[in-house]
């Protein structure tokens, strides 16, 4: 996601060339066009990148093979800050579209 994130320019670039536009295109690769374009999706990746970003830092240390508990207890509170500072983008309904469960907020469909 992050990759995708620092390649939107280059994206978009790539799906505006004369070579690209000739080539055949399958459903897949025309869903992937439009998201390209859309600029609602790379700010819904923005958000979420910003809310599970320290979550995915806690990942990475449970990989190794050394004593990481200080490093994930100091993410995962993070991790908490940045889900809470985050809240009101991903409720969100324009970005995100609405609940499943038909929730008005994210908390409320989290909770039930």
């Amino acid at each position: 996601m992050m990759r995708v994130l620092r390649r939107k320019d280059t994206l978009k670039a790539t799906i505006h060339t004369l070579k690209f536009r000739d080539l055949v295109k399958n459903d897949k690769i025309r869903g992937a066009v439009m998201d390209i374009e859309n600029e609602v999706f790379f700010k819904a990746l923005y958000i979420l990148l910003r809310a599970v970003f320290p979550a995915i830092c806690a990942l990475h240390f449970t990989d190794s093979n050394e004593p990481m508990m200080d490093k994930i207890y100091f993410s995962s509170q993070r991790t908490k800050n940045a889900l809470e500072k985050s809240i009101a983008f991903l409720n969100d309904t324009e970005v995100f579209g609405a609940f499943a469960k038909g929730a008005d907020t994210l908390d409320d469909e989290i909770r039930g």
